[in-house]
């Protein structure tokens, strides 16, 4: 699974960028991850990760900041044998900061740092950090239709006994609004693979938003690559 909380939160908040409103608030978001195919935690190319991801999220004229974890529950085939081992607990934490470049078109510089909460010996984390170094891009082709894009390279904490390198990614997509309070999009995403002995993935993902009140919206997603990695999602944010 290459990106349990990272699809949740991409997709939650790419969406809110698309119906864009007033740029100073707080979010907190919450919901449903399932994913099947590969791991990025342990290496494994056969896993299957339920996850109730947990983000909150801060936004002002041009500064972006959120922190975010999961509750996990992982069946995992590790590579050397056959063995499926079932674990459950809270994952890594993800802290992130960014700042808008320009706006209209939006240029965002951001750093995103894991810090290793997860534990390691039930195959919930690596037990190291990683540094990511990441460039989004987004902007309005006409009052209904969005376009954006993010390039990023992710420096790896590499676990004693796994043979790890520095990775990559890259994504870009269109979005939609269908209604006053509704919008799709989808997005081609590439991410080369942290552990050697795995593929780079190629995919698409699509998403669907929808605000359900004043503070509130509900986005699900699906997301498939070339490794048959499915992922599927359902978040609900709430504007503080």
């Amino acid at each position: 699974m290459k990106k349990f909380i990272a699809v949740v939160i991409i997709t939650s908040f790419a969406s809110s960028a698309i119906m864009a409103g007033p740029k100073s608030s707080i979010k907190l978001s919450s919901g449903l991850f399932y994913a099947s195919g590969q791991s990025q935690t342990l290496g494994s190319a056969n896993s299957e990760v339920y996850s109730v991801p947990l983000l909150l999220a801060w936004e002002n004229k041009r500064l972006h900041a959120s922190v975010s974890t999961s509750y996990l529950s992982i069946n995992n085939q590790y590579p050397t044998s056959n063995r499926r081992i079932s674990q459950s607990g809270v994952g890594d934490t993800l802290l992130s900061f960014g700042y808008d470049l320009t706006e209209s078109p939006w240029f965002t510089l951001k750093v995103k740092h894991k810090f290793p909460t997860g534990d390691k010996a039930k195959g919930l984390s690596t037990g190291k950090s990683d540094t990511s170094l990441q460039l989004d891009y987004f902007t309005s082709l006409k009052a209904n239709t969005s376009a954006f894009a993010t390039v990023g390279y992710k420096f790896v904490g590499k676990a004693t006994g796994s043979k790890m390198k520095n990775s990559g990614y890259l994504s870009a997509g269109m979005g939609y609004i269908l209604a006053k309070n509704t919008s799709v999009g989808f997005s081609i995403d590439y991410r080369q693979s942290s552990f050697q002995a795995l593929k780079n993935q190629l995919g698409g993902s699509v998403f669907v938003s929808q605000k359900i009140a004043e503070a509130w919206s509900v986005a699900g997603f699906g997301a498939y690559d070339n490794t048959q990695t499915t992922s599927l999602g359902l978040t609900f944010t709430r504007k503080l």
